[in-house]
């Protein structure tokens, strides 16, 4: 009778093999400028190439803003968020008992509109144009549970936010010095006049001098980037942490392009 229940064990093992070695399923999506838009299921080991393969990217989408979405990076992103609309907070009312009504305005305008801005979960830097995932294994990354690529069509403007009086949305121009269109919006008194920072729509960051002293080589935009005017370092000294400029920046590189289909 043990032989029997030796044989019988051995039948059972056998039959949740095929079970067993079958890998975890996982669902992605992807939207925008895309033929096959929603979610659909991936085995493990999936990656970014299968989900943009499978998304049939249209030609015309644009691969320079393309973003890969992931929802385990949201929690880092709200502290972030949180952080920065925090001490906007504490720099409008700093500068309000100091008497510095231009930085105290700009700040409270400001922090009105970054609350605004979404948590997306994008990370950023990375390649998301399918054929070339196909051939650069590097940049091809494993995808998880939950992850999305947005690809936007083409914009065609900058968008110039910060320490100004009224964000502002200018055209891009060929070959044109990131420095070059601050002269359509206007600049806030309380401004860092001696650097800007650039955030390319792939959310790469560039800090740029622009002072006459410290001025970097120019720098050119591509269509939907951003220009971040700081605030004056020493202005807002007593109420920030000393990155609070570099992590406006590292927040506003998370936002997705303006495009109909965003998640």
């Amino acid at each position: 009778m043990m032989w029997r229940a030796v044989v019988a064990a051995w039948v059972v093992m056998l039959v949740a093999l095929p079970a067993m070695a079958q890998p975890p399923s996982m669902s992605a999506s992807a939207s925008g400028e895309v033929r096959q838009a929603g979610s659909a299921v991936y085995p493990s080991g999936a990656r970014l190439s299968d989900l943009a393969l499978a998304a049939r990217v249209d030609p015309d989408a644009y691969m320079a803003g393309a973003a890969w979405l992931r929802p385990s990076l949201k929690e880092d992103q709200v502290r972030l968020k949180a952080g920065v609309v925090f001490e906007l907070g504490v720099i409008r009312m700093g500068a309000l008992s100091d008497g510095k009504e231009a930085l105290g305005v700009a700040a409270a305008a400001f922090q009105s509109w970054i609350t605004t801005l979404p948590v997306t979960g994008r990370r950023t830097s990375v390649v998301l144009d399918p054929d070339a995932l196909e051939v650069s294994p590097a940049d091809n990354w494993p995808i998880k549970d939950g992850d999305a690529l947005f690809y936007p069509r083409r914009p065609a403007g900058i968008r110039v936010v910060g320490a100004v009086d009224r964000s502002c949305s200018v055209p891009q121009v060929a070959l044109q010095d990131a420095r070059r269109y601050l002269a359509q919006c206007t600049v806030s008194a309380s401004a860092d006049r001696d650097m800007i920072f650039i955030i390319q729509p792939d959310g790469t960051v560039f800090p740029q001098n622009i002072a006459a002293w410290n001025r970097d080589p120019p720098r050119i935009l591509a269509p939907g980037a951003w220009i971040y005017v700081p605030f004056d370092r020493k202005a807002i000294a007593a109420s920030t942490d000393g990155r609070f400029n570099e992590d406006v920046a590292a927040f506003l590189a998370t936002q997705l392009l303006d495009a109909e289909g965003a998640p």
